[in-house]
């Protein structure tokens, strides 16, 4: 298993890494070719979306844990998640119209219908293929799902060109939209093959029984801890867009564009963390794997916060084409920091509990006051103080977080030890 692991790591970094780039460049074009106001635009939307992502359920979060399971009965699951989908983007689709038509008509710009429609067509085009990624990706098939998303980010960026021509929202909204299509033909076309055209999408095969108990026992509990995760990572924006301009709102939301960055790797380790564990002996077994990977995602955390602290102001340059950028520059490392915390050693934590212990609980027990926490803290900040404290209460959040974190998966015997090759007394 352990060479599984590293295959799928290594092309998962391959398809991370080249995510990375792409979104560079794509960033470096909106941010460039785009007003101010438009990328604010952008970030405000993607604020918005945040409170969407609440009935954004993902039942085919099971899969990991239940990957051999489903194995032995394709046709049933993937007909289920299929339609499911169906009925959730739907509603997604209903909300995003009405949010459309509300901020088009208060506002008087009709670049937020072009936004959201830009927004909205990739959120269903990664929930009809979540299923058939993370599928692919339990069975250590990285290589696949490295490859699809290969064509997905070469077809985004050479659309993305087009802005030059077409400086605009309403462009970007077509892009999206083209992209979403060709990558949603590529994964359902290959999938069919591969399971000798079974009847994996057969309405008839529909079982509510079976849709409640996933989404009862399982996976509105992750849905919800993700929903929750997302939150803390980008509400921000949508709290200072309360109290702040546009250009403002640009600013804030191009020093997460570049901070995310730093978000990627452990991100990587995270899920593959989360796959391994999937194939573990035991619970000992399981803490030791997640141990490993809480090694390594320290290591590239502090070269990380290292890395933006010192060449961020020219990576900065960079990005926006602009030679002062102190008050990007000024967001952005505390957003970093906060990242890091989360994902080097939180992320590891939360796969562990999702695999191993009760979702339910963690969402209680860890995620629920956190999301109470950060609300109130970036209501407060940006009320009172603006987007400095804003960026700089993203620290204190995910201290917040971490140690309930730590605190809650004590109670699954969860030891450090390893980490550190302390050896038990005897």
């Amino acid at each position: 298993m352990k060479k599984k692991i590293i295959t799928n790591v290594l092309y998962s970094f391959i398809e991370k890494l080249s995510s990375i780039i792409s979104r560079f460049l794509i960033s470096i074009l909106l941010i460039r070719l785009l007003s101010r106001e438009d990328y604010g635009i952008i970030g405000t939307v993607v604020g918005y979306f945040v409170f969407i992502n609440f009935i954004n359920i993902s039942i085919e979060s099971i899969i990991l844990r239940d990957h051999k399971k489903i194995s032995t009965s394709i046709s049933k699951y993937f007909s289920n998640f299929f339609y499911f989908n169906i009925a959730k983007s739907s509603i997604i689709l209903a909300i995003a119209l009405f949010l459309s038509f509300y901020l088009v008509n208060h506002t008087n710009n009709m670049d937020y219908f072009y936004a959201i429609i830009s927004y909205t067509s990739i959120l269903i085009t990664d929930a009809f293929t979540a299923p058939l990624i993370i599928f692919t990706t339990a069975k250590f098939d990285q290589k696949r799902v490295t490859l699809f998303t290969e064509v997905r980010l070469v077809i985004n960026v050479f659309l993305s060109f087009g802005i030059f021509l077409f400086p605009s929202l309403m462009y970007v909204a077509f892009k999206d939209i083209v992209v979403s299509i060709v990558f949603l033909l590529i994964w359902f076309i290959y999938f069919i093959k591969l399971n000798n055209n079974e009847r994996l999408f057969d309405i008839k095969l529909i079982d509510i029984n079976f849709l409640k108990k996933i989404i009862m026992d399982y996976s509105l509990w992750t849905h919800l801890n993700g929903v929750v995760t997302t939150f803390i990572y980008k509400s921000d924006i949508f709290f200072l867009s309360l109290f702040f301009d546009l250009a403002v709102i640009g600013n804030y939301n191009i020093a997460l564009t570049a901070a995310n960055v730093a978000n990627i790797i452990p991100m990587i380790l995270a899920n593959q963390n989360s796959i391994a564990i999937s194939h573990a002996r035991d619970n000992i077994h399981a803490n030791k794997i997640s141990n490993n990977f809480i090694k390594v995602s320290l290591l590239i955390g502090l070269v990380s916060i290292l890395a933006f602290i010192f060449v961020g102001e020219f990576y900065l340059k960079i990005i926006t084409g602009e030679p002062n950028n102190e008050n990007i520059y000024s967001y952005m490392i505390p957003i970093v920091i906060g990242l890091v915390i989360v994902k080097t050693i939180a992320s590891p934590l939360n796969a562990y509990v999702n695999i191993k212990g009760s979702v339910k609980g963690l969402f209680n027990k860890v995620l629920m006051p956190t999301f109470v926490f950060t609300s109130i803290s970036y209501f407060v900040c940006a009320y009172l103080w603006g987007p400095l404290a804003v960026a700089r209460v993203n620290i204190l959040n995910s201290i917040f977080w971490l140690a309930l974190m730590i605190k809650y998966a004590s109670n699954y015997n969860y030891s450090f030890r390893s980490i550190f090759k302390i050896k038990k007394s005897k």
